[in-house]
């Protein structure tokens, strides 16, 4: 199995966790989110992406109100 394999179901298992803990927490995931995740998944985004990413909305939004 390739390196990239490994790290791709590594993802993969990461972000199912992440997803199943929001369903038993009551939250239902955002189409935005999960289509980062996604990406972080094949690769295109980092953790530190979608960190930032987080961020920068929260912060948007708190500027909003």
């Amino acid at each position: 199995m390739s390196a990239n394999t490994l790290l791709h179901q590594s993802r993969q298992f990461a972000v199912s966790n992440v997803a199943a803990s929001a369903r038993i927490e009551g939250l239902k995931l955002s189409k935005e989110l999960e289509k980062n995740l996604y990406n972080y998944i094949v690769g295109k985004k980092s953790i530190r992406q979608l960190i930032e990413q987080s961020k920068q909305r929260y912060i948007s939004q708190r500027l909003k109100r």
